[in-house]
């Protein structure tokens, strides 16, 4: 419980520490902060409130931030050994203020601060009063709390230095902080870990883009190879797929939105400098707004761009090639296919999710209903793996059982009888029999007759209700998947109340494909199974979320086979959809500036179906239409 004070004391202690002389920025910061812990209720006099995720909710977070920490633990790992002294310690949080990884010296470690900074303590100001990671947190700037700038007289003995790492919308995605001893507070550590955090944010930059050229450049050369350069991702064309915050802050006032092209920033084209990028060159260029930088391209990207096999060279590997590896329809290595995996980052889905897991710990059987295409089958799959993963998963398609075949088809050849008979001689499995203590499917159960019904009914108390051993018995589970809801079910007469009865257990309603908040993150699971040599770009994956999805999961997959087939490059791009109006639902128009002009609407509706119908090649649509390669960029940049 937090201690109640009085805030005529606090106040004045806020006014006392307003007057202190020599106020700069940061100390501003620590001011406003303090006013802030003063209307939360919290005094300086106080115990900070010791607020600590759950080692299950602190899982999930570090599964979420997961690609963040690839980066940020080196980092941490480098600036721990860079402010080494006395009781010290590095720390990453994600965006909520939560401790995800921290690394202490052993004097620090034995201290009061030591021991609340810990994986799963939050630091926000609400929690922790005036401190620099929930400060920097709220300013959204890097900050430093030193010694009384703490709310809590507690936390006067430390200086805490923190900067946030900031993603590509320019949301900050987490935090780095290091503290050490008030007393041996070093003046760099703050550049220190400003520098670890730009690092980070450069390394998700260029994983981001990893399949676009990523371009370098700065006011002055010899600032190319530094964490200050800026950097511009761009596509094989010259179209920005994505800019830095350096990048952001060095041509601030042009516009770098996505599908900007490189002719609309600086003052040439890129077609012009492209091949001397390539051969590792620094070009001087000058940006629309006449300011003077130095270019580069990064290694990966040349290293990607001039290693374009040639016939001879394709023919050579392929004599060298190992007789196991597919070297005509199949691109990749034995193996190497991409697993399929099961996205469940939606809030909503990963609650049903979880009660359903716990229904079938219990022996409680699960019910998943969804529309047509909502994923059932790979929701009752996915269930079967993590309540047993080593164990079978069998279906059963209700729909392909009739009054006179359902006891072939689950118990055998010989029936129910012989089933339960271990005394019988071997005889032809039914699918019950396959099932070996793991998860039993039922598809499509409003196809189910009663007599069917009865007899499943029969089955789920006999097995859910033995008293033998969870992982013995030769059913683990069952899981029914229908396409109707459970009211309409129980309000028809096809559907028989024990059988109803019988299936109390959990029910997993699986939401909507335009209500999933892990939308983008399907999407690219479906496009990596469908092809794994593709990629979506952000655009195109704004365009394909903006539709209406009736067939949900089903529907969105076979678009994005559709959008492969057509594909000629691996990047699927937003023209790709507006081109295809089956799947873009809209007609191609003209541009704005054209659409007031009944001659050059004519025309610049031309150029843009040109510009698609050669794949959205600009130097083969002007060759095409015999204009230049300015006059497509013109009127297709906003597309």
């Amino acid at each position: 419980m937090r201690e109640q004070f009085s805030k005529k004391s606090n106040h004045n202690e806020l006014r006392s520490y307003s007057r202190t002389p020599g106020l700069g920025s940061f100390e501003s910061s620590v001011s406003d902060s303090w006013a802030r812990c003063t209307s939360f209720g919290l005094s300086p006099t106080s115990k900070p409130i010791d607020a600590v995720t759950s080692g299950t909710e602190l899982l999930e977070i570090r599964q979420k931030n997961d690609k963040i920490r690839q980066f940020v633990i080196p980092e941490l790992q480098l600036l721990y050994n860079q402010i080494a002294g006395t009781k010290f310690m590095v720390a990453y949080a994600d965006n909520t203020g939560v401790v995800l990884d921290a690394y202490l010296d052993e004097d620090f470690k034995q201290s009061d601060a030591g021991k609340a900074v810990i994986p799963g303590s939050v630091w926000t100001e609400n929690y922790r009063g005036t401190n620099a990671l929930g400060l920097a947190l709220h300013t959204g700037k890097s900050q430093i709390v030193a010694g009384s700038d703490h709310f809590f007289r507690k936390l006067g003995n430390l200086s805490c230095f923190a900067a946030p790492i900031y993603g590509q919308d320019d949301d900050i995605v987490g935090l780095i902080d290091a503290t050490s001893d008030a007393s041996s507070r070093q003046q760099h550590t703050l550049a220190l870990v400003k520098l670890a955090s730009k690092n980070v944010e450069n390394r998700l930059f260029i994983d981001q883009f990893s399949d676009s050229i990523i371009l370098v450049f700065h006011a002055r050369h010899e600032y190319l190879s530094t964490t200050s350069a800026a950097m511009l991702a761009v596509d094989e064309h010259g179209f920005v797929e994505g800019a830095n915050q350096n990048a952001k802050i060095m041509l601030n006032g042009l516009n770098l939105s996505n599908k900007q092209h490189f002719g609309d920033i600086f003052c040439v084209p890129f077609s012009n400098i492209a091949n001397r990028l390539n051969s590792n060159e620094i070009v001087r260029i000058q940006d629309v707004m006449g300011s003077v930088v130095f270019m580069s391209m990064k290694k990966s990207s040349a290293k990607r761009i001039v290693n374009i096999p040639t016939k001879s060279s394709i023919d050579t590997n392929l004599q060298r090639m190992p007789k196991n590896i597919h070297t005509e329809s199949n691109e990749f290595v034995e193996g190497t296919q991409h697993l399929p995996l099961y996205v469940s980052d939606d809030p909503v889905l990963k609650r049903y999710l979880s009660l359903a897991e716990n229904a079938l710990i219990h022996r409680l059987p699960v019910l998943v209903e969804g529309h047509r295409g909502s994923g059932k089958r790979t929701t009752a799959i996915e269930l079967g793996k993590r309540v047993f993963p080593s164990k079978p998963c069998i279906e059963i398609d209700c729909s392909h059982l009739t009054d006179n075949n359902f006891e072939t088809v689950l118990f055998g050849s010989l029936g129910k009888p012989a089933f339960f008979d271990e005394a019988l001689p071997a005889q032809p499995l039914g699918k019950l029999s396959l099932v070996q203590g793991g998860l039993i499917i039922f598809k499509n159960i409003d196809a189910l007759s009663k007599i069917i019904q009865c007899e499943i009914s029969k089955l789920i108390e006999l097995y859910l209700h033995s008293n033998e051993d969870f992982t013995l018995r030769p059913i683990g589970g069952f899981v029914f998947t229908c396409t109707q809801p459970m009211e309409v079910l129980k309000s028809g007469n096809n559907m028989s109340e024990v059988f109803l009865e019988s299936l109390i257990g959990a029910h997993l309603q699986l939401p909507n494909l335009d209500m999933r908040t892990d939308f983008e993150k399907i999407t690219k699971e479906l496009l990596a199974q469908v092809s794994p040599k593709h990629h979506i770009s952000k655009n195109a994956l704004d365009a394909l979320c903006s539709r209406d999805w009736p067939g949900h999961l089903g529907q969105l997959k076979k678009v994005l086979r559709v959008l492969v087939s057509t594909s000629d490059t691996h990047v699927i791009r937003n023209a790709s959809i507006q081109h295809d109006q089956k799947l873009s639902g809209v007609e191609i128009g003209p541009c704005d500036a054209c659409s007031n002009s009944p001659i050059r609407k004519e025309n610049c509706t031309l150029i843009r179906k040109s510009w698609l119908d050669t794949g959205q090649n600009i130097s083969l649509a002007s060759r095409r239409l015999g204009v230049s390669r300015n006059t497509v960029y013109r009127h297709i940049k906003n597309m």
